[in-house]
């Protein structure tokens, strides 16, 4: 453990994939124009593993041997998914109205399935965590450094998904889109701040290894702004445009395990450690995008689903 005053400096490499509820764009049916009996399976994203950057700068002060430190989180990751139907078989769109395709001053005919459906998914996740904490043995071989501060993040998602194919049902009340496309674009941008409270644990193996556990929660106050559209190859006036921005609270919580290496340099001058660990954040109600239900009138739902992300973090940090 880091004794006396001096900045320290934080490096993490981190190497993360992601979850996002709400993300499922279709499901298939053994049929060619989506009517009962119904058999098939939903088609939602897969996200891509990808690498992320953690920085920060920190101090240990010579009273109590208290410290501070401020940390910018950086990742970003993408997904693609795409499906088509067989022979004899239809996909039912899970985004969007299924009267974006009618003709102007009708009710009909309505959209109700397709042949091909692909969706592709974006985020982008900044947090910046500020923390004022003090660590100490309660034992010879286990140590405790509590914390609590603020924490910031901007959350970015972007969901786009087109629809195309299907012949049309012989009574035509229903509608495949032959050689047309329905193009949905839907974006929940998030910021929030508020305070953030943890603690990490160490339990010492010896010779400078120490097997380590933090956890830390924040509850968030921030601003969604929330946008979704909608367009008809066929017809330009078929279009869609909703915000629905809205303020909320966002909790989260974070979670590392791992094991680490510790040691002095310099004549002791200098410390130098190197972890390797799974870290998890879990963040509740991020996709606020929108799902519209227009049986009976054009009408919208907030997805209210949740977002994950977790992985491997390598922690390095460095005291002089």
């Amino acid at each position: 453990e880091v004794d006396g005053e001096g900045w320290f400096i934080i490096g993490d490499i981190l190497y993360w994939q992601t979850r996002v509820g709400g993300t499922e764009f279709a499901y298939s049916d053994k049929n060619a124009n989506a009517i009962l009996p119904i058999s098939g399976r939903t088609e939602d994203m897969e996200f891509n593993w990808d690498w992320g950057l953690r920085v920060g700068l920190g101090y240990h002060f010579a009273h109590d041997r208290w410290d501070l430190n401020a940390q910018y989180t950086w990742f970003e990751t993408n997904g693609s998914d795409s499906s088509r139907a067989g022979i004899n078989s239809s996909l039912i769109p899970l985004k969007g109205s299924a009267s974006i395709t009618n003709l102007p001053g009708t009710s009909g005919p309505t959209f109700l399935y397709c042949t091909s459906a692909k969706s592709q998914y974006r985020l982008d996740f900044d947090a910046v965590d500020l923390e004022l904490g003090r660590a100490y043995f309660i034992s010879g071989r286990l140590s405790f450094r509590p914390h609590w501060g603020l924490k910031t993040a901007w959350i970015n998602q972007e969901q786009i998904v087109r629809y195309t194919g299907g012949e049309p049902d012989a009574n035509g009340s229903q509608v495949g889109l032959q050689g047309n496309t329905v193009h949905i674009d839907d974006n929940c941008d998030f910021w929030g701040l508020g305070p953030r409270v943890g603690f990490d644990t160490k339990w010492h193996i010896g010779n400078g290894f120490s097997i380590f556990g933090n956890l830390a929660t924040a509850l968030l106050f921030g601003y969604f702004d929330v946008k979704h559209e909608e367009d008809f190859s066929a017809s330009l006036s078929n279009r869609i445009d909703i915000y629905a921005n809205r303020h909320a609270f966002s909790p989260t919580v974070q979670l590392m395990l791992g094991l680490r290496y510790d040691t002095y340099v310099y004549d002791q001058k200098q410390h130098i450690g190197i972890g390797l660990g799974f870290e998890a954040q879990y963040w509740w109600r991020q996709n606020q995008m929108l799902r519209i239900d227009d049986s009976a009138s054009l009408q919208y739902q907030r997805y209210a689903e949740d977002m994950s992300l977790h992985g491997l973090t390598v922690d390095f940090t460095w005291n002089f």
